[in-house]
């Protein structure tokens, strides 16, 4: 007659011993993971960074090469403190057909009516270039305008006549606000923001910029570090920098 041999299991010791590995490796495991996180965050940030900051200085350069720069200097534009830039850009050219002493017209035109009324989101002005109406300390606010004429908001040296090279500009400037981000107002608007955590924003026409060019100098980190570590309190890792300079040459 067969006997049936007792089953036996798991010690308590062997039990305590698997489950001892066990989470060693799950604490492994989840060390590769939680570090690969940060890996992954960490670039992405820098990508991104990296991304802004570009859009940044090509929009900016791009800006600046559309200043005009008439009756004025962009050397007596620039800040003191290096570190905002204030001129005149260039949205529109003609000759004049007529007017007078607070009015152009341009029958050559078909503007849209009001197109350069000042708004809350800006104001735009009149320069007049050569001929007569020129010679202005400061250009003229536009208050209105038909499809071929503009009201101003102050008077000119004298009325403008087929002679008068004139352009319609909006004053704007790019600045480096105290909270570290790189804004752009228009004059009579609002700031609006092209990029964050900028460390850095510099406007200079020493060499190998001169009276014709601008240099722009622009550097940005991947995130505000803690003030304690030094480090990004989402990865703790040390932030990133990017820096970019560009050469501008104002084409009017």
């Amino acid at each position: 007659m067969a006997t049936i041999r007792s089953e036996t299991g798991y010690t308590m010791l062997e039990v305590l011993i698997s489950a001892a590995l066990g989470t060693i490796v799950l604490a492994g495991a989840f060390d590769v993971y939680v570090s690969s996180t940060k890996n992954l965050l960490s670039q992405a940030n820098t990508v991104q960074m990296q991304a802004d900051t570009k859009a940044a200085m090509d929009y900016m350069v791009r800006e600046v090469r559309l200043a005009y720069t008439g009756n004025t200097t962009l050397t007596a534009a620039i800040g003191a403190n290096n570190d905002q830039i204030t001129f005149y850009r260039a949205e529109e050219s003609g000759y004049a057909t007529g007017g007078t002493t607070t009015t152009l017209t341009d029958t050559t035109k078909s503007w849209t009516a009001q197109k350069f009324a000042s708004t809350s989101a800006g104001s735009y002005f009149l320069w007049i270039k050569t001929g007569p109406g020129n010679g202005q300390a400061s250009p003229a606010q536009i208050q209105s305008n038909t499809s071929t004429t503009l009201t101003l908001a102050s008077a000119l040296s004298m009325a403008p006549t087929s002679a008068s090279l004139y352009f319609i500009v909006r004053e704007k400037t790019f600045a480096r606000l105290a909270d570290g981000t790189l804004q752009y107002l228009l004059t009579g608007g609002k700031y609006h923001l092209l990029a964050q955590n900028v460390t850095q924003l510099q406007f200079h026409q020493n060499n190998p910029c001169d009276a014709t060019t601008v240099c722009i100098s622009l550097t940005a980190r991947s995130a505000v570090p803690d003030p304690v570590t030094g480090l990004d309190r989402r990865t703790g890792r040390a932030p990133s920098t990017h820096s970019l300079t560009s050469i501008a040459r104002p084409r009017n």
